[in-house]
């Protein structure tokens, strides 16, 4: 499926529990990230920090146990590891509350976090993470020290960011990824008069020079700009149980596919049906049989 699986991913942020009402679960959207490319075969370390803690040593396991590599997620005495309280409305869709201070809000970068930025092909970063100032000055540094292709995954979760700081973040990235709001949002503060996702998506590009830009546009499917050509899916059906880790899924899905040179609307296409199938599955990163992904993009059901 993947013509080269030798491509070294490195996932920088928040490792954390979701918390439901009745269950919790592993997550945050830079360790889903690492975990559906580790279950696509290809090799991934992560940066972060965890608590002194059961939720911290959870984690830790769950990843070692994955072969994720775990040599830069730091154990934090003075902080408790990350929890998200996730509320699901109607039709499955999240609302987050992010408990503050954690100790995803303190990574600190050591010669192992370095030596595996400078080593990775592919660095994975979102803003989150640059809510608080040391993790921030990590980030920036790492993404400074190394010549990998810097991914940005925006995840604009109010009120934890500023303007500035995505300003900044977009400076490093080779390639952008966000969902439609969050194009429209950032696209007026810099400058867009547009509403419309292909003017925005140009727009963007024109702005910054990012020459790979993705839009997911959740039931209604996603467009990917690259190599000055626009290519789109217009969504698969499924019933939805819950939205959480869908985009996550679907941009390590993306990022496996593209980088190992698939051909660019077969990428979408595989992304966009592995988003779906998480939808309709419960958890983040529930296992995927890639027969039932071939279902999906097969099937009748595709919108058109």
């Amino acid at each position: 499926m993947f013509k080269n699986k030798n491509i070294r991913f490195l996932s920088f942020g928040e490792v954390l529990f979701d918390v439901f009402e009745n269950e919790k679960r592993i997550g945050g959207a830079p360790l889903n990230i690492a975990l559906r490319i580790n279950s696509l075969g290809f090799p991934v370390a992560v940066i972060s920090a965890v608590g002194d803690d059961n939720n911290g040593n959870l984690i830790l396991d769950h990843l070692r146990q994955k072969k994720v590599n775990t040599s830069a997620i730091k154990v934090l005495q003075n902080y408790p590891t990350g929890k998200v309280i996730v509320s699901l409305d109607d039709n499955g869709v999240a609302d987050y509350t992010i408990a503050q201070p954690v100790a995803w809000d303190f990574i600190s970068l050591n010669k192992t976090a370095v030596s595996l930025a400078v080593a990775s092909d592919v660095i994975i970063y979102g803003s989150l993470a640059s809510r608080n100032e040391v993790s921030k000055a990590s980030l920036l540094s790492m993404l400074a020290q190394s010549n990998a292709f810097k991914v940005f995954d925006v995840n604009l979760r109010p009120p934890h960011y500023t303007m500035e700081t995505i300003q900044k973040l977009l400076q490093f990235s080779n390639m952008v990824k966000f969902n439609e709001e969050e194009l429209l949002e950032i696209s007026q503060v810099l400058g867009s008069v547009s509403d419309g996702i292909e003017q925005n998506i140009r727009f963007i590009k024109e702005k910054t020079g990012i020459q790979t830009i993705c839009v997911t546009m959740g039931g209604a499917g996603a467009m990917l700009f690259y190599k000055d050509r626009l290519y789109s899916n217009p969504g698969y059906q499924i019933e939805v149980v819950d939205t959480v880790g869908a985009g996550d899924s679907f941009l390590g899905a993306l990022l496996c596919s593209l980088l190992s040179d698939k051909e660019p609307q077969k990428a979408l296409d595989f992304a966009s049906a592995i988003g779906c199938y998480v939808t309709g599955s419960m958890g983040a990163i529930p296992e995927i049989d890639l027969n039932d992904i071939k279902t999906i993009m097969n099937s009748s059901k595709n919108k058109t």
